[in-house]
């Protein structure tokens, strides 16, 4: 009967804050592709496929804190409803609570290990590789008329456009041919030369700005390339991917595989908080679960940026060690003494 009002009480309070959640983070993540992809036409396909490359990202987040949050709050709700008194009073304990919560907690720990160790790093290499290929394909969305647009490392502004020629162009970059150029054309074409990004100009000037002076040349003919690159990242690359984070030099690597790993191992190393915030008697204490969810999620994910930052390879087996026994040791004090 207890395992039954347990899983109940978690499924009716995990999937409407997993939906909500979830809802928020596409939105966020849609407006995010629209600024990944203002220069790049896609189909409302292409859209959807980026959006399922991006998605694991905001997964990985969303599930260990509407994990957590839900059993602390389906613990509260059936303490302050007094069910979860009157299981006691038949003899249930709260090492009970974390027996049945105990194989849920550790099938989303693995899934989160999959997120972050497998399908993080191949997502993130598919979107960018997805949206370097669309840039190869040369179907830009440079429109007539707006400043700010960019076009790989140039900024761009043009007249008029049909059928990808284009008019009266400007183009800018600090990253040019040598420094800052300043490029101006009566027309421009849009090309796919080989996976290489092409626009050819005609009729223009180019200006070279150096430290002591400015450089000027007139062409009647111009070819702006830029290398799209090949995949960053396939599946049998994984080891090596990770391997690298081992590497003094490589810091980046190293704070991400920490994240990875703090950020997988949160729902097991808080196993002890959930009866602690959540078991309470109604009769001599308000119901504080809210804000004990809060702060600890607070506390735990600033404490993971810090240590990934200064010593990630340390930090990510000491932290969810010390986070275990600082649950266990107050849920001792506080739980198992009075219930």
């Amino acid at each position: 009967m207890l395992k039954r009002y347990l899983f109940m009480s978690f499924a009716q309070i995990f999937f409407p804050f997993f939906l909500v959640l979830f809802f928020i983070a596409s939105v966020v993540l849609l407006i995010d592709i629209a600024g990944r992809t203002y220069v790049v036409k896609m189909s409302f396909l292409d859209l959807g496929t980026l959006f399922l490359y991006l998605i694991p990202g905001s997964l990985f987040f969303i599930i260990p804190i509407t994990f957590f949050a839900a059993l602390v709050l389906s613990i509260s709700r059936l303490a302050y409803e007094y069910e979860l008194m009157v299981c006691f009073s038949l003899g249930s304990k709260p090492s009970d609570i974390i027996g049945f919560f105990l194989p849920i907690t550790l099938l989303a720990t693995a899934i989160l290990f999959v997120f972050s160790l497998i399908m993080l790093p191949l997502a993130n290499s598919a979107s960018k590789n997805f949206v370097a290929q669309k840039r190869a394909d040369i179907d830009v969305n440079i429109k007539p008329g707006e400043f700010g647009q960019k076009l790989g490392d140039w900024l761009v502004y043009v007249d008029d456009v049909q059928n990808r020629t284009y008019q009266n162009l400007i183009l800018f970059s600090e990253n040019g041919f040598e420094g800052d150029t300043f490029i101006i054309a009566q027309t421009g074409k849009t090309n796919n030369n080989q996976g290489l990004f092409e626009l050819n100009l005609t009729q223009g000037s180019a200006y070279f700005a150096q430290p002591e002076e400015i450089k000027r040349v007139d062409y009647e003919q111009m070819s702006v390339r830029q290398n799209v690159g090949e995949a960053q990242l396939r599946g049998y690359d994984l080891f090596e991917y990770w391997h690298d984070a081992f590497d003094s030099q490589t810091h980046q690597k190293s704070r991400k595989l920490a994240q990875a790993v703090l950020v997988s191992l949160f729902p097991l190393s808080s196993l002890f908080f959930v009866p602690l915030f959540g078991i309470a008697n109604p009769r001599f204490s308000a119901n504080r679960s809210y804000f004990y969810v809060i702060a600890s999620v607070g506390v735990y994910f600033i404490c993971m940026h810090i240590i990934s930052e200064h010593f990630p390879l340390v930090g990510m087996v000491c932290m969810p060690l010390l986070w275990f026994a600082l649950g266990f040791g107050l849920y001792k004090k506080f739980i198992v003494k009075f219930y």
